[in-house]
C-alpha cells in the first residue's frame, strides 16, 4: 500500500442485492465506502473527515452490489477516489472529494440530541390567514 492510500471493500447484503440495479451507484454502499473516513478507522488521533464538495464525477458502470474503493490523499482535506466493482471492473472515478472535519464531541452532541432522527425536527409556522 502506497502513504496516503487507504482501501475499502463493501458489499450489500443478499436481502438487497435484488436492488441494486435501482441505482447508479446504491446510496449504501457509497455511504458504507466513506465510513472508512470516520475516526478511529485510519488515523484515531484525527478528527472525522466528512464530505463537502465532489468535483469530476464519472460514473462506468452502474448496478454493483459489491465495491472496491481506494481513497488516494490529495491534500489534508482532500482525497480521490477510484472506485471498482467485486471483480474489478471500474465503477467510479472522483477526482476530487473535499472533506470537511466533524469533531467526536460534535457527533457525540448529536447522537445525544435525539437518537436517530437528531438531525431533524418538524416545525410549524403559523401563517396569516389568505381570507
Amino acid at each position: 500500500l502506497g502513504e496516503g492510500e487507504v482501501f475499502a471493500e463493501v458489499a450489500l447484503p443478499e436481502a438487497l442485492r435484488a436492488e441494486a440495479g435501482r441505482y447508479l451507484l446504491h446510496p449504501a454502499l457509497l455511504d458504507a465506502a466513506l465510513h472508512t473516513l470516520l475516526p478511529g478507522v485510519v488515523d484515531p488521533d484525527r478528527e472525522a473527515l466528512v464530505p463537502f464538495g465532489w468535483e469530476g464525477v464519472t460514473l462506468h458502470a452502474v448496478g454493483s452490489g459489491t465495491l472496491r474503493v481506494r481513497f488516494s490523499l490529495d491534500s489534508s482535506d482532500t482525497v480521490g477516489l477510484t472506485v471498482a466493482d467485486g471483480s474489478g471492473a471500474p465503477v467510479a472515478t472522483v477526482a476530487s472529494l473535499v472533506l470537511r472535519p466533524l469533531s467526536r464531541e460534535a457527533l457525540r452532541g448529536a447522537a445525544a440530541a435525539g437518537g436517530r432522527d437528531g438531525l431533524f425536527a418538524v416545525r410549524w409556522k403559523a401563517l396569516a390567514d389568505a381570507g
